[in-house]
């Protein structure tokens, strides 16, 4: 699968994204490609480029679940590496304040006023369209202060408090005035006066309307701010960064075996890879679908994972295979990602045309490190929030991959997108 390439304009910055997870990175870089950037996504440091006018380069820290010295380290040194590649930093961050986002911010502070000693950070986590928000400086998920949904539970990462400025201490906050809207040049002066008091800034936002001119004031201040939120901010920056840039054409995209690997213990998750499994004919024939969950044994008895590797191996020929997370609570989530991965690899050894859909941040990454890619060519979505692309570099060079956060989607999205593919369909972009 390919991309028809336009010209770019000259006038257009470049762009580093700087995620703290593989999901992340690729739901705010395809909102770029939807303007008309060029977009990858980098599994190395490596590989960042020169500056390119109209270019976006996304790097991962896989900094959200580390202590705060190491979040705060590996994000400074992507932002160093991603920095002669760009002339604009995005920070892309968990839009329910998930991991080390403090520590992330001071990092990437600290990388960028080597260059731009006023630098500053912009802060708004909103993504309306599904369903996050940010009113008087809480952060809400579908109207729920968040530290009182499943994000307060999250195994790994949980968020006990849903004040931002509690989550960023020491921030400054500009909220949005009650019955109003925000007007650009009302923000723009806000900033700057919050911006005497703090170089951490958080802005409410509860509608992409917000977003748009938080993006609009963002444009005021030139490479000196730092706007760091999740998917959402990052599509309304790319339309106000990106000015007479042209969105290139997609190339059909065909498959006759879809990979699903399943590694984020999210409800929402859960309930979209049970939809698929419980699916009645005519969506997906109910024999076309093989679950392989792994035994918690086989996390660290070599034996086992053979066998279970081996029971992989025996699947390789039924259509649509998903590779699943045990579902028992476990701290050894970096041992389950390298087991999943390592089952979607020996899936991956035959020439069938295949998509791989990836469910969770830290099993994509594994999934991809195995495979030996190098990068992602992000194009478009499949849903809100999942974007689709083509892996470059490695054996399985040139397949599709979708990716999804862990907390996001309908529940029939997973087997709607799943027959899709198989049937060689374009599906729904958004």
């Amino acid at each position: 699968m390919t991309q028809e390439l336009k010209p770019q304009s000259p006038d257009a910055p470049s762009v580093v994204v700087v995620a703290d997870d593989l999901t992340g990175a690729t739901d705010s870089s395809v909102q770029f490609a939807y303007a008309g950037w060029k977009t990858q996504l980098l599994l190395s440091e490596d590989s960042v480029t020169h500056r390119e006018p109209g270019a976006v380069s996304a790097l991962v820290t896989d900094a959200r679940a580390l202590t705060r010295a190491e979040a705060q380290n590996r994000t400074r040194a992507a932002v160093l590496s991603g920095h002669d590649a760009a002339t604009r930093l995005y920070l892309k961050i968990d839009s329910t304040m998930r991991g080390t986002i403090s520590s992330q911010i001071d990092g990437a502070l600290e990388a960028w006023q080597q260059d731009h000693p006023g630098a500053f950070a912009l802060v708004c986590p909103a993504y309306p369209a599904m369903g996050r928000t940010v009113s008087d400086g809480q952060l809400l998920v579908n109207g729920t202060p968040v530290q009182d949904t499943v994000i307060g539970r999250d195994p790994v990462t949980p968020v006990s408090t849903s004040s931002l400025s509690e989550l960023l201490p020491g921030s400054a906050t500009v909220t949005k005035p009650h019955g109003e809207t925000f007007t650009v040049a009302a923000l723009v002066a806000s900033i700057r006066t919050a911006r005497a008091s703090s170089p951490i800034i958080i802005i409410d936002a509860g509608e992409s309307a917000d977003l748009d001119v938080i993006a609009e004031a963002a444009v005021e201040f030139g490479d000196d701010v730092v706007p760091v939120g999740s998917a959402g901010l990052a599509a309304a920056l790319s339309v106000k960064w990106g000015t007479g840039l042209v969105a290139p054409a997609e190339s059909d995209r065909t498959c006759e075996r879809v990979i699903i690997v399943a590694s984020s213990l999210h409800t929402v998750t859960r309930e979209q890879v049970q939809a698929l499994v419980d699916v009645e004919p005519p969506e997906v024939q109910a024999t076309e679908v093989t679950v392989l969950t792994p035994d918690l044994t086989a996390l660290s008895d070599e034996a086992a994972r053979s066998a279970w590797l081996e029971t992989v191996s025996s699947t390789a020929s039924t259509p649509i295979v998903i590779v699943d997370a045990p579902e028992e609570r476990t701290s050894s989530t970096d041992l389950v990602a390298d087991l999943l991965a390592g089952a979607a690899a020996t899936l991956m050894r035959d020439s069938v045309p295949t998509s791989l859909m990836l469910l969770g941040g830290e099993g994509a990454r594994a999934v991809l490190n195995r495979l030996g890619a190098v990068s992602l060519h992000i194009h478009s979505t499949v849903r809100e929030g999942m974007p689709i692309g083509a892996i470059e570099g490695g054996r399985a060079h040139g397949a599709t991959v979708i990716t999804k956060a862990g907390g996001f989607g309908r529940r029939s999205d997973v087997l709607e997108i799943a027959a899709e593919l198989l049937h060689n369909n374009e599906g729904s972009t958004q």
